[in-house]
């Protein structure tokens, strides 16, 4: 039975039609999207006849007369703010240690006062038998507040040292209460709290108590004073977050059958509902404008890619992916607006679009989505408006900023990151327009949290939805290939213990593959985990490779015919293989094309000294020749690394001429294996670089040590 032809592929003259078709379809879709959510019903509304039908607010519907009421009373029961006035608590505290100071000055002018030869220490019966009652009088008014007749014998009675004492604690609690703030209501109880605290003291005589109560009650004031401000501030704090009186979309109007209201008809033709001479031409100039501007991003955006990303036009799988992102997303969007039309779905296009298809063409995509779920936002009066600019700011922002963020993105979890920072930079476009806008803080905080909260929601469903689009475009990511490089994936686990040589092979080739490969412009993680995999077909017949036997050589026992057969097999085992593990089909076209159809040289040379007339046909690969950049480096790193690994102990010159030689030998023209890989030969001189740079670290020289007994003579 004859083999079945595979599918042909189409031309890059029909996979770009059939791009063209597909972007087209899309545009339609987004035109309906838009027209269904620009285009409300209208009624026919008289005041006191049956409402023709439910219904329903389209949106909400800000009642200004209650909500001015609202924001009055909020005002009026704002939290006044008060605040600790450091001055004057300074000046209470610095007027208790003048007090006390004045004190020591009193006592010292009464000793003055004293008849010579007195001595300095009297009792208080002394001092008040000494002094005049002019002298007292005297005395008193030195002090501010002064002191009781009776209790300034006590005072001058007592030491200097008890006055600095007694002075140093009341202006200590003085100081800590009016600098932590004294309120007209705490001052009271905070002065006969102080009060008890130095009676309890058992240094301190009785009058000098009753000093420290004089000193508390003089200067234990209030410090807190209404900072206006401040308390301005709190009153504008409680407006804003005072909630609007709103009708709340979805709330009823008015009800099928029942008698229209003044008042539900007012609220109807703000709504915009009633059907008047001159509604449809304003109706009908927002839709005809709104898919006009869809068709001129939908135009735009495909003239961008004709022009400057014609590899996505002429690859159906992308252009595919591209026009299911749009619809898709645009289908997203006009989901979201009945619930919030804040809830964006914008990232999952453009993030999608730069893991799957292309960096570039995702950047471009961005202001396509921008205009796309822009027109999908209806204003009040059924255009779109202030909230649509704002959605395609922060669609701008975003999208840029997220694509940005994805390069080089080789792990699933960096796309939360990357998400982060589209929301990030969402966020900050959407302060920047409510600002201009002039909109209330707490309206803003809403629209960033909103704003953030989509693009977060939208990378969580790119995350969980990126291995189904891998798997349902076959597109080999960043973050896939990533996986499939680690060790513990089942294929490169087999290869591991089945064929040790193959892999330390593989990994050695990969090497080289990624330095080499992105010297030239091709995708370096691609090119290295391929390598991984280039030669799992191996695993089928393991012994029949030289890498993995151990001493015995099996091909020694077999004829040239045969050997070169099994050697051969391994090419299609790997197609075979991968492709049951449902590998990306770029890892499996690479491994089925790391021969070409290059010739078994070694067992053929060996027939030929059997038979010199035996044909080529069996002992050449029956791949195709490497047709991309990624593939030709995979045959190239495979070839240089089984030739250099040959020459076992070898110096760099060595290394050099050999891989010369293998490079080089590509191009004869009996094989030209790189034939149809789009490499110049310009490119192919720095892969030669490249793989001596990477020979160079991992088979440098060292130098010879001497022998340990040969030295210790």
């Amino acid at each position: 039975m004859a083999k079945k032809e595979g599918r042909k592929p189409l031309s890059k003259k029909r996979a770009r039609i059939f791009g063209q078709l597909l972007l087209a379809a899309a545009l339609a879709a987004c035109c309906a999207f838009a027209l269904w959510n620009l285009s409300p019903t209208v009624y026919d509304i008289v005041i006191g006849q049956p409402a023709p039908d439910t219904i329903h607010a389209p949106h909400a519907l800000e009642d200004g007369a209650a909500t001015a009421a609202l924001i009055a009373r909020a005002r009026e029961n704002a939290r006044k703010v008060y605040v600790i006035d450091e001055a004057l608590a300074s000046s209470y505290t610095a007027a208790a240690q003048g007090f006390f100071d004045s004190l020591l000055a009193m006592r010292t002018a009464a000793l003055a006062m004293l008849p010579a030869g007195t001595g300095a220490t009297l009792s208080a019966d002394d001092w008040r038998a000494s002094l005049t009652a002019a002298q007292t009088a005297q005395l008193r008014a030195m002090t501010v507040p002064a002191l009781e007749e009776n209790t300034l014998p006590g005072v001058l009675a007592s030491t200097p040292e008890e006055i600095r004492f007694l002075g140093d604690i009341v202006v200590s609690k003085l100081s800590t209460a009016l600098e932590a703030g004294l309120s007209q209501e705490s001052a009271a109880s905070v002065r006969a709290s102080c009060a008890r605290e130095v009676n309890a003291m058992s240094g301190v005589s009785s009058v000098l108590k009753q000093v420290a109560s004089l000193a508390f009650d003089e200067y234990m004031k209030p410090t807190l004073v209404l900072d206006e401000a401040a308390t301005k501030r709190s009153e504008d704090d409680a407006a804003a977050a005072v909630e609007p009186v709103t009708i709340k979309k979805g709330e009823l109007i008015a009800e099928r059958g029942e008698p229209v209201t003044e008042a539900q008809y007012e609220i109807l033709r703000a709504y915009g509902l009633v059907r008047t001479d001159n509604i449809d031409v304003a109706r009908t100039a927002p839709a005809a404008g709104a898919l006009l501007l869809l068709v001129t991003a939908f135009l735009l955006f495909d003239a961008y890619l004709l022009l400057y990303r014609k590899e996505v036009v002429c690859e159906l799988n992308k252009m595919l992916i591209l026009s299911v992102l749009v619809v898709l997303s645009a289908g997203l969007a006009f989901l979201s607006g009945k619930a919030d039309a804040r809830l964006s779905p914008a990232l999952v296009a453009v993030m999608l679009c730069a893991l799957l298809a292309d960096e570039r063409a995702a950047l471009a995509l961005t202001p396509l989505m921008a205009v796309t779920l822009g027109v999908m936002i209806a204003g009040e009066d059924g255009a779109p408006g202030a909230q649509a600019f704002s959605m395609c700011v922060s669609t701008l922002a975003a999208g840029t900023a997220s694509v940005v963020a994805l390069r080089k993105t080789q792990s699933r979890g960096a796309l939360i990151g990357a998400g982060a920072a589209g929301g990030f930079a969402a966020s900050l476009a959407v302060v920047a327009v409510r600002l201009v806008a002039g909109d209330a803080l707490v309206e803003l905080l809403v629209a960033v949290a909103w704003t953030f909260g989509g693009a977060m929601i939208s990378t969580l469903l790119v995350a969980g939805s990126l291995s189904l689009w891998e798997v349902a475009f076959d597109v080999a990511t960043p973050a896939r290939l990533s996986e499939l490089g680690n060790a513990n994936q089942p294929l490169l686990r087999e290869l591991m213990k089945e064929a040790p040589g193959t892999y330390q092979h593989s990994v050695l080739a990969g090497t080289l593959a990624e330095a080499a490969a992105e010297r030239v412009g091709a995708d370096p993680l691609l090119a290295r985990i391929a390598c991984y995999y280039h030669d799992v077909g191996k695993l089928r017949r393991p012994l029949y490779f030289m890498e993995n036997q151990k001493g015995e050589n099996i091909h020694d026992t077999l004829a040239p015919l045969e050997s070169a057969q099994a050697i051969i097999a391994h090419q299609k085992d790997g197609v075979q293989l991968l492709t049951k593990y449902k590998l990306p089909s770029a890892i499996v076209r690479i491994c089925a094309e790391h021969h070409g159809n290059s010739l078994v040289s070694y067992f053929y040379h060996k027939a030929r000294q059997i038979d010199e007339g035996v044909p080529q046909k069996g002992f050449r690969y029956p791949g195709g020749r490497p047709s991309s950049k990624e593939s030709a480096v995979v045959m190239l790193s495979d070839c240089c690394e089984a030739a250099v690994r040959s020459l076992g102990e070898t110096n760099s010159e060595a290394v050099a001429a050999m891989v010369h030689r293998i490079i080089w030998s590509k191009l004869n023209p009996e094989d030209n294996q790189l034939a149809n890989a789009p490499l110049t030969l310009a490119e192919l001189t720095e892969i030669e670089k490249s793989f001596l740079r990477t020979f160079a670290g991992i088979m440098h020289d060292r130098i010879e040590y001497p022998d340990p007994d040969e030295a210790k003579k």
